[in-house]
C-alpha cells in the first residue's frame, strides 16, 4: 500500500495554485494552440522520440487545443483512443474533457506518476470512463480508474472538508457525465453519516440549487447507492419546495419515481401521504405501502401473541401447533401482500388515466377558452364597427335634413302663398273692379259683399299656407320653366276671379 506522499497530497498547494493561474488565463482563442513547451508532457514525448527514435504520428484536438503525441502509448492505456487511432491519425476528442486533464491523462500514458487533488480526482475519473482506461496488461500494472478510486476511497473517509470539495467539482460535470453523478452520490453518502448541521446545509443548498436535468441525475444515481431513501425523499421535497410553481407534474412524478417508498421509514411515510406537494400518483403509491406494512405489523404481533399462548402447552403438541399456524399464517400474509399489490398496481393505472383525461380536459379547456376569448374580440370589434357606422348615418341624416329643410322653406313664384297669387290680390282687384262696375248697386250690399269676399279670400289663403307647408318639399325640384308656367296660369285665374267677383256683385 501507498504512504500519503504518493497520493499527491504534498503537490496540492502547487496543483491548486497551477489551477488558480490556469482559470484566471485568458480563454483560448478560436484558431487551435498548441500546449505550453515546457510542460512534463513535452518532455516525456521529446523523452520518447529520442528513446524510440519515432516521431510523434498522431495529432489529437482537445477544446481548442492540439497534442503532437505518439499512437503505441496511447493505444496502450485507452482502448477509446485505440479504436479511433486505427485508422486515423488526426483526431478531435467529442467527450466532455478539458485540455489540461487531457494532458494528465496523456502524461499517465507515457508512464508518468499522475499527481491526484481533490480538485482533478473527479476530472481524471471521469476521463478514465470515457477513455476506457480500465484494463491492465499485468496484475502489477494499475489503470487510471484503479489508482484515482483508491484516491477517492481515502479522501472522503478521511477528510470531511476535502470531501465537500469533491462533491463540488462533481457539480460542474453535471449532467453529462454519469461517473460524476455517482460520485457525487458517494460524497453525499460519506457526508450523510458522519455529517453535521452545517456541512449538510451547504451540501442541500448546492444540490438544491441544480437544474431540474441535472437534479434528476443526481437523484437516479442516489437511488441506487442508498439502501434507506429518507435522505432522498427529504432532498427531494426540498427541491421541490424550492422550485414550486416551476415544475409539472410529468416532471416530479418522474423524479418521485426513483424514491422505493419499500425502503422509507414508517414516519416518512406519513410525512409522504400527508405532503401537499407530491404527485398524487406517488402520495397513492405511499398510502398503499403503509396500509401493507400496517397489516404486516398486525399480522406479525398476532402471530407472536398466539405463539406465546401456545408455548404454555406441551412441547411436541406447541411445536406442531406452531409449525400449521405458522404456514397459515404465511400463506394468508402473502395473499394480502398479492391483494393489496394487485390493487396498487390497479389503482396506479386508474390513476395514470385519469392524469391523462385530465391533461386531455385542461387542453380542451384552454382551446375552448381561446376561441371565447376570439369570439368576444370580434364581438366587441363587431359592435364598434356598428357604433361608427350607426353615427355616420346620423350625421348624414342630419346634413340632408337640414338642406332639405332650408329648401323646402322658400315658396316659388306662382305657387299658392307666394305674393303673386291671386288671393293676396283679390281684395285690391275687386275694390277696383267692383267701383267701375257696381256703381249703379247700393252702398251697403256692395259693403257687405266686400267683407264677404275678404273673409272667403283670407280662409282660402289659410288653407293654401297650410297645404303648401306639407307639399313643399316635393315641389322644390321644379325647374325655372315650370314656375314661369304656373306665374301665367295665376295671372290668368286673377282675370277669371276678377270677372267672377265682379259678376256677382
Amino acid at each position: 500500500m501507498r504512504g500519503w506522499k504518493d497520493l499527491g497530497l504534498v503537490d496540492t498547494i502547487y496543483e491548486e495554485e497551477y489551477e488558480l493561474s490556469s482559470s484566471s488565463s485568458p480563454s483560448l482563442s478560436p484558431s487551435m494552440s498548441s500546449p505550453p513547451l515546457h510542460t512534463p508532457l513535452n518532455s516525456r514525448v521529446e523523452s520518447w522520440s529520442l528513446a524510440t527514435g519515432r516521431k510523434t504520428d498522431v495529432l489529437i484536438y482537445v477544446q481548442g487545443t492540439c497534442f503532437h503525441l505518439h499512437k503505441d502509448p496511447l493505444i496502450s492505456k485507452s482502448s477509446y483512443l485505440k479504436r479511433q487511432l486505427t485508422e486515423l491519425s488526426e483526431i478531435t476528442l467529442p467527450l466532455n474533457i478539458t485540455s489540461e486533464t487531457f494532458a494528465l491523462v496523456a502524461d499517465f500514458c507515457y508512464g508518468a506518476n499522475v499527481v491526484l487533488t481533490p480538485f482533478n480526482v473527479v476530472a481524471l475519473r471521469t476521463a478514465a470512463e470515457l477513455l476506457g482506461m480500465t484494463k491492465v496488461k499485468t496484475k502489477r500494472d494499475e489503470n487510471l480508474k484503479q489508482i484515482t478510486e483508491t484516491y477517492f476511497r481515502r479522501l472522503i473517509a478521511t477528510n470531511r472538508e476535502l470531501t465537500l470539495i469533491v462533491f463540488r467539482s462533481c457539480l460542474r460535470f453535471l449532467p453529462e457525465a454519469e461517473t460524476a453523478a455517482f460520485l457525487l452520490s458517494r460524497c453525499i453518502e460519506a457526508l450523510d453519516l458522519t455529517g453535521e448541521g452545517d456541512e449538510m446545509d451547504r451540501v442541500l443548498d448546492d444540490i438544491i440549487g441544480l437544474r431540474a436535468d441535472e437534479f434528476e441525475i443526481v437523484a437516479e444515481a442516489m437511488q441506487s447507492r442508498f439502501t434507506s431513501h429518507n435522505f432522498l425523499y427529504r432532498i427531494i421535497d426540498l427541491y421541490f419546495q424550492q422550485h414550486n410553481g416551476k415544475m409539472t407534474e410529468e416532471q416530479k412524478t418522474y423524479i418521485c419515481n426513483f424514491i422505493d417508498c419499500d425502503k422509507l421509514s414508517p414516519q416518512f411515510l406519513i410525512q409522504a401521504v400527508q405532503n401537499p406537494i407530491l404527485p398524487l400518483r406517488f402520495v397513492v403509491r405511499a398510502m398503499l405501502i403503509e396500509q401493507l406494512n400496517t397489516r404486516r405489523a398486525i399480522f406479525t404481533t398476532s402471530a407472536a401473541a398466539s405463539t406465546n399462548q401456545q408455548y404454555t402447552r406441551q412441547h411436541h403438541n406447541q411445536e406442531v401447533a406452531i409449525t400449521l399456524g405458522s404456514i397459515l399464517q404465511r400463506d394468508a400474509m402473502a395473499r394480502e401482500a398479492a391483494q393489496l399489490k394487485a390493487e396498487m398496481n390497479s389503482t396506479s393505472s386508474r390513476i395514470e388515466s385519469l392524469e391523462k383525461e385530465l391533461a386531455v380536459m385542461k387542453k380542451l379547456l384552454q382551446r375552448s377558452e381561446k376561441e371565447r376569448n376570439t369570439l368576444v374580440m370580434e364581438k366587441k370589434t363587431l359592435q364598434q364597427l356598428e357604433k361608427e357606422g350607426r353615427n355616420i348615418m346620423e350625421s348624414s341624416r342630419s346634413a340632408s335634413f337640414h338642406y332639405g329643410l332650408r329648401d323646402s322653406n322658400k315658396i316659388d313664384r306662382g305657387e299658392r302663398g307666394s305674393s303673386s297669387f291671386a288671393g293676396f290680390r283679390l281684395g285690391v282687384r275687386g275694390e277696383k273692379n267692383g267701383g267701375s262696375s257696381l256703381s249703379n248697386l247700393d252702398h251697403e250690399e256692395s259693403a257687405s259683399n266686400y267683407k264677404k269676399n275678404i273673409g272667403m279670400g283670407f280662409i282660402n289663403r289659410l288653407k293654401s299656407t297650410l297645404w303648401v307647408s306639407k307639399s313643399a318639399s316635393s315641389k322644390c325640384h321644379r325647374n325655372s320653366k315650370f314656375s314661369s308656367s304656373n306665374e301665367d296660369a295665376s295671372e290668368l285665374e286673377d282675370e277669371n276671379e276678377d270677372v267672377i267677383v265682379a259678376k256677382e256683385g
